[in-house]
C-alpha cells in the first residue's frame, strides 16, 4: 500500500525553513521556488548568522518514485531544510498538476512538454551539479569538502575547483568503504568546511546525512549523486543544448546503456502524475 502523500509533511522536522523567497508545493513536499541565484544569496546570509548543518536536498522524479516505495526515505527527504528542484521532470509535474484529473491535465501536459523541448522552463532547475559548482567557483574563500565517489574522484574534482578558484580551500575523501566513517567525520569537523558535499550515490548519501548530521561541524550539507563523475572528468555532461530540453537522463542513458532500468522510473513517474495524483 502507498502511503498517503498528505501525510509526508507530518513529520517533526529538525529545524524550520528559512526561505526568502517563494515556494513551490507538490507530493506534500515545499520546495525552494526561486532561481539558483537567489538560493545562493540565501546560504550566504545564513552562513554569514553563523547558522550550521543547514541540510539540503536536490529531488528529482526518482527521488519521488523512491518515497512513493520507501516510507523511511519519504520521512528523511522531509526533514531536509531546503529542497531544491532537480530535474525538469518536477517543473513539468508542477504545472501538471494545477489541472484536475482529466482531459485538461493531459493538454497541459503536451503543451508544457512542448515548452521544455524548445528550450524553456530550464532557469527553474536546480540541479545539484549546477549548485555545487556556482558554490566553488563564487564563493572565493569558502572552505569545501568533498566526500565520496569512487576511487579518486573526491580528489580529482577538489582538484578542479581549486584549479580555477585557487582561493578556495578544499578537502576530501573517499569516505567509507575506504575509510572509517568515524574517521572521516573527525576529519570533516577538524576542517570545520562550509560546505559538505556527499557523492554517495541518491538514498544512501541522504541516510548518511540523516544519521550523521548532528554528529557535523558544517555550515552547509548536500548529497549530489554522481556529481563528482562530471567535475573528476570521468564523465562528460550532457551539451547544454541537450539539458536545456530536459534530456540530459537520455543522454546518460546513450553514454551507459546500462542504466536503462533506472530509467524506466521516469515513464512510471509521468502515468502517475497524469492518473493517479489527485
Amino acid at each position: 500500500m502507498k502511503r498517503n502523500r498528505q501525510n509526508w509533511q507530518s513529520e517533526t522536522r529538525a529545524k524550520s525553513v528559512k526561505y526568502t523567497g517563494e515556494t513551490r508545493e507538490m507530493f506534500g513536499l515545499s520546495f525552494f521556488g526561486s532561481n539558483l541565484s537567489q538560493l545562493l544569496n540565501d546560504l550566504t546570509r545564513r552562513l554569514g548568522e553563523k547558522e550550521q548543518n543547514i541540510w539540503i536536498t536536490t529531488v528529482n522524479p526518482e527521488f519521488i518514485m523512491e518515497m512513493e516505495k520507501d516510507h523511511a526515505f519519504a520521512d528523511i527527504i522531509n526533514k531536509s531544510d531546503i529542497k531544491v528542484i532537480d530535474g525538469i521532470g518536477l517543473i513539468w509535474a508542477y504545472n501538471v498538476l494545477k489541472y484536475q484529473k482529466g482531459l485538461r491535465r493531459w493538454w497541459q501536459a503536451f503543451k508544457v512538454g512542448g515548452e521544455i523541448l524548445g528550450g524553456k522552463r530550464r532557469q527553474e532547475v536546480i540541479s545539484g551539479s549546477d549548485l555545487m559548482a556556482e558554490i566553488c567557483k563564487k564563493n572565493s574563500e569558502s572552505k569545501v569538502y568533498f566526500l565520496g565517489g569512487w576511487g579518486d574522484r573526491a580528489k580529482r574534482t577538489a582538484d578542479y575547483f581549486m584549479s580555477i578558484n585557487e582561493k578556495l580551500e578544499t578537502r576530501f575523501s573517499p569516505g567509507e568503504p575506504e575509510v572509517d566513517n568515524e574517521k572521516v567525520i573527525s576529519e570533516i569537523n577538524k576542517f570545520e568546511p562550509d560546505y559538505l558535499f556527499v557523492a554517495y550515490g541518491m538514498k544512501r548519501q541522504e541516510e548518511w546525512i540523516k544519521v550523521n548530521l548532528d554528529k557535523l561541524k558544517v555550515g552547509v550539507v548536500m548529497g549530489v549523486g554522481r556529481s563528482f563523475d562530471y567535475y573528476s572528468g570521468k564523465l562528460k555532461r550532457a551539451p547544454i543544448g541537450i539539458r536545456k530540453m530536459g534530456l540530459e537522463w537520455l543522454y546518460s542513458l546513450f553514454k551507459e546503456p546500462k542504466r536503462w532500468k533506472r530509467q524506466l522510473v521516469l515513464p512510471k513517474f509521468m502515468w502517475m502524475v497524469l492518473t493517479e495524483v489527485a
